[in-house]
């Protein structure tokens, strides 16, 4: 009988990874996003999260399969990047400009395979992710 329930979870486990293997725009703020929050007396220029100006265009080019010197062609460089193995994780801070003259800034990965390609896009930020899936 464990014999079979092992086999049961192992199938349920392959089944679920592999529904989740290429996912393009997650969201998901518990993926090791550094996280910064500062007292109220230390607000000053090094706590403001600047990012890269982008187009929600631009970033919509970044897909599944996507090499990383395009990545790299089209965000620029990363502000930290994190390897295991041959995988590789970009991490990137993206500045929107949004409808009423304001700005949005994005903590955004990007996740590289064995192959140095795309294999899954992350916004730490519902709205963020937002912007990429709605039609506009």
């Amino acid at each position: 009988m464990l014999k079979t329930i092992s086999i049961a979870v192992l199938a349920g486990l392959i089944t679920t990874g592999s529904a989740f293997a290429g996912m393009l725009n997650v969201h998901n703020p518990k993926m090791r996003f550094d996280s910064v929050a500062p007292s109220l007396t230390e607000l000053d220029a090094y706590f403001i999260r600047n990012g890269k100006p982008v187009t929600v265009d631009l970033v919509r080019q970044v897909e599944i399969g996507v090499s990383q010197n395009k990545v790299a062609s089209l965000l620029g460089e990363p502000i930290k990047v994190t390897r295991r193995g041959n995988k590789a994780t970009w991490d990137y801070n993206l500045k929107f400009v949004t409808a009423d003259d304001g700005e949005l800034v994005c903590q955004y990965k990007v996740l590289f395979g064995n192959a140095q390609q795309v294999d899954e896009t992350v916004w730490r930020r519902p709205q963020c992710r937002e912007l990429m899936v709605s039609r506009n």
